[in-house]
Formats: C-alpha cells, sequence, structure tokens
C-alpha cells in the first residue's frame, strides 16, 4: 500500500480494480498536488474535483495552489488517450496518474486489432515517461459482454513493473423476506 502512496520512478504500477480504483487514485492525486505538480490523464472520466478538493483540505489549507498543480486531460477514445500519452513531456519527478486508461480501448466500436495496436503504441509512451518520473495507471476488467477485450488487460499487466489488484467485494444474498 506504500507503493500507492509513493509512486516509484523507473516503474510503471497498475492499479486493476472494479471502477478502477477511483477513490485510490483521487486520494492519491490529492496527496501529491501541494508539493508537486501531478499530470492526470483521464481515460474513464474519473476524475472529480469535489473529492479531490475534499481530500486535499484534510492535507493543506493552500487549496487552490494544490489545485492549480493538477494537470487534467481527458481522452474520450482510444486514439485520444494515445495523443494524451506522446504528447505527455518527461519532466523530471512530475508524477504522471493514468485513470481508467483501458476504459476507451475497450470500445467495441473499433475493431480489438486496432485498440491492440494503439494499447501498444501507448505502453511505449508510459515506459517512456516513467523513466524521469512516477507514473501510476489504473484499470477495470473489461465487461463481461466483451470478455475478448481481457487481453488488452493482459498486456497492459505485462507491461507494468508492478500490479496491485483489488477485486470487487462478494455481497452476501438477503435472506428471504417472505
Amino acid at each position: 500500500m506504500n507503493s500507492i502512496i509513493n509512486p516509484i520512478r523507473n516503474q510503471i504500477q497498475l492499479v486493476v480494480a472494479p471502477h478502477a480504483g477511483r477513490e485510490m487514485m483521487l486520494a492519491l492525486a490529492s496527496r501529491l498536488a501541494p508539493g508537486n505538480v501531478v499530470r492526470v490523464l483521464d481515460g474513464g472520466n474519473q476524475f472529480n474535483a469535489y473529492t479531490v478538493s475534499r481530500e486535499i483540505r484534510r492535507h493543506t489549507a493552500e487549496l487552490n495552489r494544490a489545485l492549480n498543480n493538477i494537470r487534467l486531460s481527458r481522452g474520450f477514445t482510444c486514439y485520444q488517450m494515445l495523443v494524451l500519452l506522446a504528447d505527455t513531456p518527461t519532466v523530471p519527478e512530475r508524477p504522471v496518474l493514468v485513470l481508467d486508461l483501458l476504459a476507451t480501448f475497450y470500445d467495441e466500436s473499433v475493431p480489438l486489432v486496432e485498440s491492440r495496436r494503439l494499447l501498444e503504441n501507448a505502453i511505449i509512451h508510459l515506459r517512456r515517461l516513467c523513466r524521469t518520473a512516477p507514473v501510476m495507471v489504473s484499470a477495470r476488467p473489461p465487461s463481461t459482454l466483451c470478455p475478448e477485450r481481457r487481453v488488452l488487460l493482459d498486456i497492459l499487466r505485462g507491461a507494468a513493473t508492478q500490479v496491485m489488484t483489488a477485486e470487487a467485494p462478494h455481497l452476501q444474498p438477503l435472506p428471504g423476506l417472505f
């Protein structure tokens, strides 16, 4: 868990979790922002400024300064996510958080072969970025409606230096009411 709080340079750290570990990633952005410029690339519309603001207030009174340290970009297609990664400069010690990277790659309107090619190019940029700064990526498993897209998660796992997995809580069935 400490590696989530302190991302490590020269590593692609991956969090695989339901909802792409949204709360964990937002908490990480909140912890890093008071002292660092943080680049956040959002692939699954995960970033919630209200949640981040509340969390930042728990760590510092300089809310505006910390919020100004967050550089947010959103990608709505896998093509846009690749461009965001390609256009992200390598800045020493500037953490890069990629929220729900695979959300756009799971789009069934993009052929799986194309999604895979784009993801492999995205991984090249993740490797470039991690040489100079910590890189933390989150992802979620694909929907059960498109199990063939699971290969994308496997490719991303294979590229990561460290993988942290959180499972969905198992709900107990409610006892019969009648």
